[in-house]
């Protein structure tokens, strides 16, 4: 609705009393407000501070008349449309009237003024004037409105493409932020939220920083303080603590959104999850790191071993080429036969180290569970470790700690192996004094036992500095231990890693430079006989004192042998062993030709080489206990893997023996097959 206004109307004239008259006749009507002016001048510097609705301009007047003063408000732009009425006395000619109209004026008036058509004129321009700022206020309004309809849409826009982005960035699989200038948030999607467990509000202003990690918030605020300034993008990476707690790490990648002019008005961050990315290059350096060092153990390996396989070599074939001198005497010659098989023996015990090692290594190692006689297993490695004792002047005692069990669920081979080598190093590196090897059994609660061996001598000791050093591959407890005493620095690594594969460990107890040490060997056994309540040194005596001095005659008397070997070298060396024991021994040369021999004559056992010609030795044995041949068969073999043992057992061999043969161990496993016990 249209709103009524006060309408200003300027009434100018010289003259007080024509002042009081018009202002008398219209003073009644309260929504006009007069305005009165007794000059020109005085009416034109009115006009600024009122909203005139019209004048009422006196003709006569001194200075400035009226037709001037009406000239002159006409001439101002802002007040050319103010409707100017004439009040005069004077001449009504038609010339007179039209430059009245020429100065500006819209209407004429004349006195003695007619009451009526006074009010009636000036009523006429006072609605006009009213209904001209009606007009101008709903033009104001309209304008108004429409602004504010516009910016109201403009608004709308904004809310719309605000919940547009906000929707975007909650769908993305990316941590949106947008931080101020002065590193405070302003905002975070859902996923910063949702990862962290930090609220809305936890997470403004700075409160954000408690979920970076402590180590890498100086990196950030630092990276973050120089973009600032210098209006680029920034981008880092760090960890972000999830919610329960664990951290992740985040590529934080910042954009600056920038106003007309430039200035930075915020940064808009993603956080990029990268901890598989991290997790992969730390897989890639750690793979190089093991590649660079498998490289460096590949070669140590290499100068290791062409050390320790030269050096035996250097022995064999140097003392060889002086067995075949004719002037050498005799008593040289069995001093240079004694030095080849030394020699022999260590360089046959570094092929089984490395061959070992390579198959812990592998995860290729089997582990055999055999019901075995403890105490004759310890009696036999107290005779072998007996000969070097005495050779130094040092004794050996074996002593039981507690109730030793006479039998055990345990692999007799490795743990044989293992006492060697621990038993054989405190002898080595004790000048004088003793070496004791202490026996425990230790069952536990859940049903499982371990046997324990302390292994205490009084030698040079170790330093403790080097007391897992020991354990690795090819190290001992310094280069002049290697120079002094010799050794691969294969045997306390391997035996360490039998005596785990078995369920127990080997340790370096205690040690002391110049006093001696303590090595504990432990291995899982499961007991299946009585406990043996003696003393271990009252027991311990050898099963095989023949074999153990080296008496081999009549062993095998009239015992019929069928040797299938292609090799003449090796046909020659085993017919030479057998002929001391007094066994009758035949030869054949390949696998046809020794089933032939085997069903054609009566043999009490049969030795078969494995890798032969025309028919290996897995062929011979399968063909044989495919047509009824039940007399034992031996496998011989190069090969010292415990999978060639197993397959040779499953093809039907009743044994089987590795190459270089030994003799003891040759007669030994004959007299197992013809007098089994």
């Amino acid at each position: 609705m249209l709103t009524n206004h006060s309408v200003d109307i300027l009434l100018v004239d010289d003259r007080e009393d024509g002042l009081i008259a018009l202002e008398a006749l219209l003073v009644d009507n309260k929504d006009y407000r007069l305005v009165k002016a007794q000059s020109g001048r005085e009416a034109i510097a009115l006009l600024d501070q009122y909203n005139f609705a019209m004048v009422l301009l006196d003709v006569q007047m001194p200075e400035l008349d009226g037709f001037q003063t009406a000239e002159i408000i006409r001439a101002k732009t802002k007040f050319e449309t103010i409707p100017i009425i004439f009040v005069t006395a004077i001449n009504k000619d038609d010339n007179y009237v039209y430059k009245g109209y020429e100065a500006g004026a819209v209407d004429y008036i004349f006195k003695p003024v007619d009451p009526v058509i006074l009010r009636s004129k000036v009523s006429v321009f006072a609605d006009l004037h009213r209904k001209n700022m009606q007009i101008r206020e709903q033009a104001a309004q309209l304008e108004e409105r429409g602004k504010l309809e516009h910016r109201a849409k403009m608004q709308s826009q904004e809310i719309e493409n605000l919940r547009r982005y906000h929707n975007l960035a909650d769908a993305i699989p990316h941590i949106v932020l947008r931080i101020s200038p002065d590193g405070e948030m302003e905002y975070q999607n859902e996923l910063w939220s949702n990862y962290t467990g930090l609220s809305k509000e936890e997470s403004l202003h700075l409160g954000w920083q408690q979920a970076i990690h402590s180590k890498d918030m100086s990196g950030l605020l630092a990276s973050w303080n120089y973009p600032l300034f210098e209006d680029r993008r920034n981008e880092i990476e760090c960890r972000i603590r999830a919610a329960n707690g664990t951290y992740r790490w985040y590529w934080i990648k910042a954009e600056p959104e920038l106003d007309g002019h430039g200035k930075i008005l915020s940064w808009l961050c993603t956080c990029t999850d990268i901890e598989d990315r991290k997790e992969i290059e730390e897989k890639l350096r750690e793979a190089q790191k093991n590649a660079e060092a498998a490289n460096l153990a590949k070669t140590h390996f290499l100068a290791n071993m062409s050390h320790e396989i030269r050096t035996p070599l250097n022995a064999i074939m140097g003392f060889t080429e002086l067995l075949l001198d004719p002037s050498i005497p005799m008593d040289q010659k069995m001093k240079s036969v004694s030095i080849v098989r030394r020699n022999g023996h260590q360089l046959l015990k570094i092929v089984d180290q490395i061959l070992d090692i390579s198959k812990v290594e592998a995860g290729g190692l089997v582990i055999e569970r055999l019901d075995t006689r403890l105490p004759e297993l310890l009696a036999e490695i107290k005779a072998l470790m007996l000969i070097q004792a005495a050779k130094k002047g040092i004794t050996l005692d074996f002593v039981a700690g507690t109730p030793i069990p006479s039998r055990v669920l345990t692999d007799p081979t490795r743990l044989r192996q293992i006492l060697i080598n621990i038993v054989g190093n405190a002898i080595k590196f004790t000048e004088k004094g003793s070496v004791k090897v202490l026996t425990r059994f230790l069952p536990d609660i859940q049903g499982n036992a371990y046997v324990r061996f302390e292994i205490i001598d009084t030698g040079v000791g170790v330093d403790l500095k080097a007391g897992e050093k020991i354990f690795q591959p090819f190290s001992q407890g310094d280069t002049s231990t290697t120079r002094l005493y010799g050794g691969t620095g294969l045997g306390l690594a391997l035996s360490r890693r039998l005596a785990r594969a078995m369920g127990g460990d080997l340790r370096l107890e205690q040690s002391e430079l110049g006093k001696g040490s303590t090595f504990v060997v432990e291995v899982e056994v499961e007991s299946v006989g009585g406990a043996s309540w003696d003393l271990l040194q009252d027991d311990y005596q050898a099963s095989k004192e023949s074999l153990m001095s080296g008496n081999y005659a009549s062993t095998l008397q009239g015992k019929r042998i069928l040797l299938v070997e292609d090799a003449e070298d090796n046909q020659l060396l085993i017919t030479h062993f057998l002929a001391q024991t007094g066994a009758i021994v035949e030869l054949a040369s390949n696998g046809r030709e020794g089933i032939d021999k085997a069903l054609g004559s009566d043999f009490d056992v049969v030795l078969m080489d494995i890798q032969m010609p025309m028919m290996d030795g897995y062929q011979a044995t399968t063909h044989l206990r495919k047509v009824g041949y039940n007399k034992p068969i031996i496998a011989l073999t190069a090969h010292a893997l415990v999978e060639e043992r197993e397959k040779s057992l499953r093809t039907g061999c009743d044994g089987h023996l590795t190459k270089p043969i030994s003799r003891q161990r040759l007669v030994e496993s004959l007299m197992r097959v013809v007098h089994p016990t």
